[in-house]
């Protein structure tokens, strides 16, 4: 496996997008954000997106708070996808329940409820294209693709059975027409936009994961690595915290989060 690090080369190109030799001095630190959050995100102008129990916070780069949100009805929440910052996707797994968000965090439409569409058993949820979503369905074992009226416009069929696997999937997320579906005990399995297998990538136990740039980002340990949708390959990326949570890549921003600070770099350009 090869051992490298990535530096951006140029204004808006695209980070990690040019291989050098292990030099962590290559990063510059933007600003630390101080929170406890349960865990994070960011969107595609590099906005980051803090969780802690029932409460959404949303900073800019510059370590800024912009707004919050917050709905006690729910419960905790239990994942966000805000990979469209102009409705932003927050999921309550304890009520099978789902809303919308705009990009100063109000609500946008009534909260979604699965239970009534009957899918009680609705594992993970993740944003689609046309204001679309991707849900997994635990007790059919399989995912399921509704439009903006949240009418099924595809579905995979019980995927166990097709893929002769046992199904214990944690995370889902749609990147560039592909759907990407983590299953700690196989790996990463990958479906096109119209719900149909594509392939999976064979790395058992990861616990995050994010596609980015035609690769497969993700942790192992204190890790990140990643893996080249079209040549294979496996790689390990060396950045300047040794010890982290959790991480995000946007548009020329490393974010990480440690225990109690949230950390965004960027790489120096030379």
């Amino acid at each position: 496996m090869k051992k490298i690090n990535v530096l951006l080369i140029g204004f808006f190109t695209c980070f990690f997008s040019s291989l050098v030799a292990q030099d962590t001095t290559n990063f510059q630190l933007l600003k630390s954000i101080t929170t406890q959050a349960d865990f994070f995100t960011t969107d595609n102008q590099s906005n980051v997106y803090t969780v802690k129990a029932n409460v959404l916070t949303k900073f800019d780069k510059t370590g800024k708070l912009l707004y919050k949100y917050s709905n006690k009805n729910f419960g905790n929440i239990s994942a966000v996808d805000a990979s469209n910052m102009l409705k932003i996707l927050v999921f309550y797994k304890s009520y099978l329940i789902a809303v919308f968000l705009d990009n100063t965090l109000s609500q946008n439409g009534e909260p979604i409820s699965f239970d009534k569409l009957g899918f009680i058993q609705t594992q993970l949820v993740c944003s689609s294209n046309n204001s679309s979503m991707w849900i997994y369905d635990q007790q059919n074992l399989q995912l399921l693709r509704l439009d903006q009226n949240l009418m099924p416009t595809q579905r995979t069929g019980n995927l166990s059975v097709l893929l002769g696997i046992d199904l214990q999937p944690d995370a889902l997320i749609e990147y560039d027409n592909k759907v990407y579906m983590n299953n700690p005990g196989t790996g990463i399995l990958i479906f096109d936009i119209y719900g149909t297998y594509y392939k999976t990538i064979p790395i058992k136990d990861v616990k995050q994961f994010q596609p980015f740039n035609g690769r497969v980002f993700f942790t192992k340990g204190t890790d990140i690595k990643a893996y080249d949708l079209k040549t294979s390959e496996e790689s390990q990326y060396e950045i300047p915290v040794k010890e982290f949570k959790n991480f995000r890549l946007e548009m020329g921003v490393l974010a990480v989060q440690k225990d109690s600070i949230i950390q965004l770099y960027a790489p120096k350009i030379q």
